[in-house]
């Protein structure tokens, strides 16, 4: 027994030393690697991690139902035009629209996607009506131009206009033309410091009457400040350029008038036949016409040679 305990002894000794290394080695032994998923997270999102989102998928706008709803505008270049809507075709949704300062109508057309304001206020598609002058903004969507924004302006700024004389209120000072553009009817107020002028010379408030042709330049709250009698009913003029338009069946020409470089059409009902077979576009003549108070009615007609007109 004596021999056996120091033998025992290094038994246990050895025993520990053994168990301490052990708990060493699993300690700094590396854990292995989680098994993949069975299901990749690309194949099947939302198993392991938050849905994986497309590049460039379009946000779907808040409460937008696909089944009822248009699609959303695509993005496009929009564009500014101010002009009369001529048309209203609220069954097909679009207008017949004439921008300001030409004589060519646009079909324009418009959905629920479009927006309305009468003065920055939001309207309803309802409150357009035949006749308005509006600003739209306009896109491209597919071969259609599309109205993105409807602007109705209840006070006129400071602008000009061409038209007819169609009533003078002399007891309120105030003046009814309809503008050549939109064949709208616009009542004027006169200013105290109002100025008429046929041509260089100035006249009065009297020389106005029904019919005549003006041209008139108004401020706010479409208070007149000047008015250019263009013509009269009964003024004659004499027009001399080139024949640029020729309709013998409504006895009409249209002439490129070489002074103020405008076309007028002038009527030739009082034109002798053999005079109107000599008639060509391209042709120099010198037409002396009358205003009646709706046209021009020729009078005489003279034919120019080019070095004449020169």
């Amino acid at each position: 027994m004596r021999y056996l305990r120091p033998f025992l002894c290094e038994g246990i000794v050895l025993g520990v030393v053994a168990a301490s290394g052990l708990a060493q080695s699993q300690a700094t032994r590396p854990e292995p690697p989680n098994p993949e998923p069975v299901i990749p997270a690309a194949v099947f999102p939302g198993l392991d991690s938050p849905p994986a989102t497309a590049p460039g998928a379009p946000v779907r706008p808040q409460g937008h139902d696909p089944l009822l709803d248009l699609p959303p505008l695509p993005p496009a270049q929009v564009t500014l035009i101010g002009g009369t809507v001529t048309t209203l075709n609220e069954v097909m949704n679009q207008m017949a629209f004439l921008p300001f300062g030409t004589k060519k109508e646009m079909r324009v057309h418009f959905d629920t996607r479009t927006r309305f304001f009468r003065d920055g206020a939001p309207i309803s598609e309802r409150e357009i009506k035949q006749g308005q002058r509006v600003y739209l903004d306009t896109m491209l969507n597919g071969d259609r131009v599309f109205a993105k924004t409807i602007w109705i302006r209840s006070a006129v700024d400071e602008g000009s206009s061409h038209g007819q004389i169609v009533s003078v209120d002399s007891a309120h000072n105030a003046l009814t033309v309809r503008d050549e553009l939109s064949d709208q009817a616009i009542k004027l107020q006169l200013s105290p410091s109002a100025v008429v002028r046929r041509g260089t010379q100035q006249v009065t408030l009297n020389d106005l009457t029904p019919g005549a042709l003006v041209g008139v330049t108004f401020g706010g709250q479409r208070e007149v400040r000047e008015i250019d009698l263009l013509a009269t009913p009964g003024s004659v003029f004499t027009f001399a350029g080139q024949v640029t338009y020729l309709d013998l069946s409504r006895k009409l020409i249209a002439i490129a008038n070489r002074s103020d470089g405008k076309n007028y059409d002038i009527y030739m009902e009082a034109i002798a036949p053999n005079v109107l077979r000599q008639l060509r576009e391209g042709v120099n003549v010198n037409v002396s016409a009358v205003f009646d108070g709706t046209q021009y009615a020729a009078r005489t007609v003279d034919f120019q040679s080019a070095k004449t007109q020169k």
